[in-house]
């Protein structure tokens, strides 16, 4: 049976997924997480197929054999090893689950070899008993040492039948520190074997590091004491077996990315060296790009349509990370196709100092300007503007002259009948200033008669 971890499974509140279902966290392990059950991924483009019930059965070993998946994995949460201790080839040898982990009434416990290296689907297995809670092995071989897996079946009140609900997994290790003949244990029936000393009974390891090598290591290789025995390995950089070679190993070869992607890997006797490669600089872990120039840009466009322009074209300097400066200059000038002149438009120079004054009283003075800053040129227009500015001068020290204004209207005449007179006015006003009152020429009134003259009527 499979029971679904995605929905529209109602989770436990021990599983958690993340990451959009690309992970599975245990927060709390049960005693059926563990192998021979299994945790199965699969990336389902079809969403249609997740709406299933939440436990069914499944035989995925056949499965699997059958339909060979990319996108299919399994993984498997594997229990650490009880030690039953050492013993030796004959021995007699019982384990049994209670101690281990409780059994109820209604479960039974199958047991099994397994080899050393676990497969997910325990077709390397071998099925040594099934329902004891223990196994005896009377007179153990060679190759019965090594992992015993006892597995629990009970019923579950979610499946129709029983399931794998617990485990427990059991190293028997051979001794090799002895050799005995017989079933009595002795100093007359044992001996101890190569590499290790004592009595044939208790025997302990010799370090031949230490007390002589039946081959002496190499001077590029280190003895390490090992049970029962020693070797000789290689220092970093070679490899061999200690004794009769110790070579050198190319780590450039072994190791491709051993070096930063911008370095080169040169072997070097017992190790190797990162060279940065030419453009940049570093010490082979760390290697940054020199500075340098980028290839020019293309000249800038003449627009100019008469007259003369220049174009111009520029680089960069690129990493300036590198601290590093690119010699030369960023930019570059050159003059554009020479073309006909552009018309010049006139400009005024400056107003030339004023003239002498023409005369002392009532004089004039004048100054003038030149259309040259520049002159018209090549089709352009004039200066626009007078070219000469004329004022009165010399007024300071002169008598002020006057002119008369224009006489007013005559008064009405006063008289219907008979003869009478009436005047008229002007003003003297001044024509130039000057030093004193303005005087003019005449009077500054008129009369004249006006009115009928009467008849005198004689009687």
């Amino acid at each position: 049976y499979r029971r679904r971890l995605t929905p529209p499974a109602n989770l436990l509140p021990r599983v958690l997924l993340k990451n959009q279902n690309l992970e599975i966290e245990l927060i709390n392990i049960s005693e059926d997480d563990f192998y021979p059950n299994r945790f199965w991924a699969e990336i389902e483009t079809d969403i249609i197929k997740h709406m299933e019930q939440e436990i069914v059965p499944y035989d995925d070993a056949p499965f699997e054999l059958l339909n060979p998946s990319r996108i299919r994995y399994y993984f498997v949460l594997d229990s650490p090893p009880i030690d039953i201790g050492e013993y030796l080839i004959g021995d007699v040898i019982q384990i049994h689950i209670a101690p281990y982990v409780a059994v109820s009434n209604t479960a039974y416990v199958s047991w099994f070899k397994e080899p050393l290296n676990l497969s997910p689907f325990g077709e390397n297995s071998t099925i040594l008993t099934e329902g004891a809670e223990g196994i005896l092995i009377n007179g153990i071989r060679d190759d019965e040492f090594g992992h015993i897996r006892a597995v629990i079946f009970d019923f579950s009140k979610e499946i129709p039948g029983s399931v794998a609900v617990a485990e427990r997994l059991f190293d028997i290790r051979k001794d090799i520190t002895k050799t005995c003949t017989g079933s009595v244990r002795s100093s007359h029936s044992c001996k101890c074997n190569a590499g290790f000393e004592g009595n044939g009974v208790h025997c302990i390891d010799i370090d031949e590091c230490t007390q002589g090598m039946p081959y002496h290591c190499l001077p590029k290789a280190t003895c390490i004491n090992t049970h029962g025995s020693y070797k000789c390995q290689c220092v970093d950089g070679y490899d061999g077996d200690g004794i009769y070679s110790c070579i050198d190993v190319d780590e450039c070869v072994q190791h491709r990315d051993i070096c930063n992607q911008d370095a080169l890997c040169v072997n070097t006797l017992g190790s190797f060296l990162c060279v940065c490669q030419s453009g940049y600089f570093g010490d082979g872990k760390q290697c940054i790009a020199a500075s340098v120039w980028t290839p020019w840009s293309p000249w800038s466009i003449c627009t100019a349509t008469c007259g003369s322009q220049n174009q111009m074209r520029i680089r960069m300097c690129t990493h300036p990370e590198s601290g590093m400066r690119c010699e030369g200059p960023s930019a570059e000038l050159q003059p554009c196709q020479e073309r006909e002149p552009c018309p010049v438009n006139g400009q005024w120079s400056e107003w030339s100092p004023w003239s002498a004054c023409s005369a002392s009283c009532f004089g004039i003075k004048t100054r003038v300007r030149i259309c040259d800053k520049p002159a018209p040129a090549y089709g352009g227009f004039m200066c626009s503007g007078p070219t000469e500015q004329s004022t009165n001068c010399g007024n300071g020290d002169c008598a002020v002259i006057g002119i008369w204004s224009s006489w007013t209207s005559w008064m009405p005449c006063p008289v219907t009948c008979g003869m009478s007179l009436v005047k008229r006015s002007r003003v003297c006003k001044e024509l130039f200033p000057g030093n004193g009152v303005a005087d003019c020429v005449g009077s500054n009134q008129e009369e004249r008669s006006c009115g009928f003259p009467v008849r005198m009527r004689l009687f």
